[in-house]
């Protein structure tokens, strides 16, 4: 991946709807040029999905939370993780180390619906111990990964 590459992601994390025509005047291609670095970003895996991201307030889930899990493994794993995908309001899944298994990002459209969501995670087959942390506010939400750009001077 060179310089362009990574100008042209740093592009779309700021609007995954850019157009073609736009990015190559940004970059300095021509719109085939551009269409076939976007081509084999794909293509490579760099670039594995388009999203739209939302404001939680405006579509009716302003409370965000954290729930850690701790699993007994000879239990539903892989109930747990059909359990994760097939829930809405379960926005992320992580297995991470230290105390706790597994953490999940959610969201509700209040306390009581957090809580109905907290009971069935609790109430999955395997589930021996949980963490609830609601999300006070947002200071920074960066979804994207991003290669660093490297000064124009350095190369």
């Amino acid at each position: 991946m060179d310089q362009i590459d990574k100008k042209i992601l740093h592009i779309l994390a700021g609007d995954a709807g850019v157009q073609t025509v736009e990015i190559s005047r940004a970059i300095n291609l021509s719109v085939p040029a551009t269409n076939k670095r976007l081509s084999r970003l794909k293509k490579d895996g760099v670039i594995t999905s388009y999203t739209v991201l939302t404001d939680g307030e405006k579509v009716g889930k302003p409370v965000s939370a954290f729930i850690l899990v701790v699993l007994q493994y000879a239990q539903g794993v892989e109930n747990f993780m059909d359990f994760v995908q097939a829930e809405a309001d379960i926005l992320e899944c992580y297995a991470i180390s230290g105390g706790y298994d597994y953490m999940l990002k959610v969201c509700a459209k209040d306390i009581k619906e957090l809580e109905q969501l907290l009971l069935r995670v609790k109430g999955q087959n395997g589930v021996v111990k949980s963490q609830t942390m609601i999300s006070l506010m947002e200071h920074k939400c960066k979804p994207c990964i991003l290669p660093d750009l490297e000064d124009e001077t350095d190369g």
